[in-house]
C-alpha cells in the first residue's frame, strides 16, 4: 500500500513536471459584449402595423417582448396582437418568426440569432377594436 502511495505521488510529480519546465498553452481571446436593450413602443390603430428595425453584432441570444398593451386611458388589455420578427431587406422586413399573442413578462421570442439586421413588426390581426398603445423590449448584443 505504501509502494502505491509513493508511486503515485511520483507520477504526479513527473506529469506536472511539464506545466513547470516550458510547456505553455496561450490563452484564448473571448469578447464580452453587454447586451443592449432597445424599447420599441408607439400606438398600433384598427387594422394597422408599426415596424421597429434594429442590428444585431454578435451571435448572441435574442430576446423580445411584448411587455405592455394598454388602451388610451393607460389600463393594461388583453387583447391578441400578432408579433413578427424578420430579416429586414432594404425597407421589406422578411418575416422569420410570428406569434399572436397579448403583453406578457416573459420573452415571446428567445434564440440565438446571427449578426446582422432585423426588424419586428406589430399588427392587429383583426382582434382590436380600438387604437392600443405599446412597448415591446428587445435585449440583443
Amino acid at each position: 500500500m505504501k509502494r502505491l502511495t509513493v508511486l503515485g505521488l511520483i507520477l504526479t510529480l513527473f506529469s506536472s513536471a511539464g506545466c513547470l519546465f516550458g510547456s505553455s498553452v496561450a490563452p484564448t481571446s473571448y469578447t464580452i459584449v453587454s447586451p443592449v436593450t432597445e424599447i420599441f413602443q408607439g400606438t398600433l390603430d384598427v387594422k394597422g402595423s408599426s415596424s421597429f428595425a434594429f442590428v444585431i453584432g454578435n451571435p448572441d441570444p435574442l430576446r423580445i417582448t411584448l411587455a405592455s398593451l394598454t388602451n388610451a386611458a393607460g389600463a393594461a388589455v388583453t387583447t391578441n396582437v400578432k408579433l413578427d420578427l424578420g430579416v429586414r431587406d432594404g425597407d421589406v422586413c422578411n418575416s422569420t418568426f410570428s406569434i399572436t399573442t397579448t403583453a406578457a413578462l416573459v420573452s415571446q421570442y428567445f434564440q440565438v440569432a446571427t449578426a446582422g439586421a432585423y426588424c419586428v413588426v406589430l399588427t392587429d390581426p383583426g382582434t382590436m377594436t380600438t387604437s392600443l398603445n405599446f412597448a415591446v423590449r428587445i435585449i440583443h448584443s
